[in-house]
């Protein structure tokens, strides 16, 4: 059950603004992309102009806002102070520079390699000061929750699969291994996708949700069994990937998918039990965002019974842009009304009238942004799975509208003031 959170050990509100503005940029852009590639729908993911959008969605959309969320929640969830912000700092402008340039060299990989080789190590030194921050903050923690576990553990993948992605990065210039490149890429994608993103995701997920949903006295049993499954999965996948035991990944994506569903259904748990009944924007994201996660999962078994190619393609994007998208952009559009307000109006608390956090989000913006984005992912996905390349692109402007009401709210929200009401 989700325990008050400790405010006064929270980072300076600054510094988790540069994430999550750098956050909402990221997911415009990719956006702004998307409709201009309905040609390389044939290209499944090996293409390096497919992995240069992959990393700007999962590195500059995705990670920016965990980061974000990490230095604000990892302090105030286990009550003890992070380690540095001056290496919170240090670490996002080695990180936007290194991803700028890497992501350069995968669009233009035929010209500027080095770009990509130059950005993945600068990205790779980013995320060695952030787990090193991470786990010097740890060194103080007392009370191990599951959230505290998975946090944790997702730090140590996070590790391991940067480590494979630059790698992989300094094997397409030098080609010093004679391993197969896919085998890299997969074990990269193990730990940073399945290891880090996910089980970070789960980690938050045990404290928000409730939180937001005022749901208590849950048994959080069902994430605490999937903690050793998606742990066990994410292992057996990275050395099945790499090794000449192969069958150990197909064992590890068993893993991985019991933990998935073992978390669906603590969420179900947590929403059957929640007091707040109103179906709000925040929570629209949220049932659609686990749709997604489950539309994915059985996609992807579909990719595996039939060898199609097409369903990982679909499974893929509906995991990206369907349960990712949905589930960041519905807590986005919680956390930064409640930092500000905490940050501008807490210290007028019974002084003069402050605002409520739902003013501070334009709602009917939030609402049909939800409807647009959910239109325009499940529009786009369809064109994807059978090729229709105007109606992907179509699907997609209905996703660029969708990030840039997104923004919106997101500027709204920094710049609000009392007398706007």
């Amino acid at each position: 059950m989700a325990k008050q959170l400790a405010t006064e050990m929270a980072p300076p509100f600054n510094l988790v603004a540069h994430f999550m503005l750098a956050g909402g940029f990221f997911y415009a852009l990719v956006s702004l992309i998307l409709p201009f590639y309905a040609s390389y729908l044939d290209s499944f993911f090996v293409s390096s102009t497919i992995a240069a959008v992959s990393h700007l969605f999962l590195l500059g959309f995705v990670m920016m806002i965990i980061f974000g969320a990490m230095y604000q929640l990892i302090p105030v969830i286990l009550e003890i102070p992070l380690f540095s912000k001056d290496f919170a700092y240090v670490q996002f402008y080695i990180f936007v520079v290194g991803l700028s340039l890497m992501s350069f060299g995968f669009f233009f990989e035929e010209n500027y390699l080095p770009y990509l080789t130059y950005g993945a190590l600068m990205v790779y030194i980013s995320m060695i000061i952030f787990t090193v921050n991470i786990f010097l903050t740890y060194k103080n923690i007392e009370e191990w929750s599951i959230s505290a576990k998975y946090i944790l553990a997702s730090n140590i993948f996070l590790f391991v699969g940067v480590s494979f992605g630059l790698l992989a990065a300094l094997n397409m210039q030098y080609g010093f291994l004679s391993i197969d490149m896919m085998s890299i890429v997969k074990a990269h994608i193990g730990g940073v996708l399945l290891g880090y993103v996910f089980m970070t995701i789960v980690g938050v997920a045990m404290v928000l949700i409730p939180m937001f949903s005022l749901s208590h006295g849950f048994d959080d049993k069902y994430v605490d069994i999937g903690f050793y499954f998606i742990v066990a999965g994410v292992i057996l996948y990275v050395i099945g990937n790499l090794t000449s035991f192969g069958f150990l990944a197909g064992y590890g994506s068993i893993a991985i998918a019991i933990s998935v569903g073992l978390f669906i259904y603590q969420m179900k748990v947590i929403f059957d039990g929640k007091v707040r009944k109103e179906i709000d924007f925040w929570a629209k994201n949220m049932i659609a965002s686990f749709f997604f996660l489950i539309g994915s999962l059985v996609i992807f078994a579909l990719g595996y019974l039939f060898g199609y190619d097409r369903f990982f393609l679909l499974g893929g994007y509906f995991l990206f842009f369907g349960f990712l998208v949905n589930i960041i952009v519905g807590h986005i559009n919680k956390i930064l009304p409640f930092l500000v307000w905490y940050q501008r109006f807490a210290p007028l608390v019974g002084k003069q009238k402050v605002p409520m956090l739902n003013d501070m989000v334009v709602i009917k913006v939030a609402d049909r942004q939800f409807f647009i984005t959910l239109y325009g992912t499940l529009i786009s996905g369809f064109a994807l799975l059978f090729g229709f390349k105007y109606l992907f692109v179509l699907g997609t402007l209905g996703m660029v509208v969708g990030a840039v009401m997104v923004i919106y709210n997101m500027y709204y929200t920094l710049v609000y003031k009392e007398e706007r009401k």
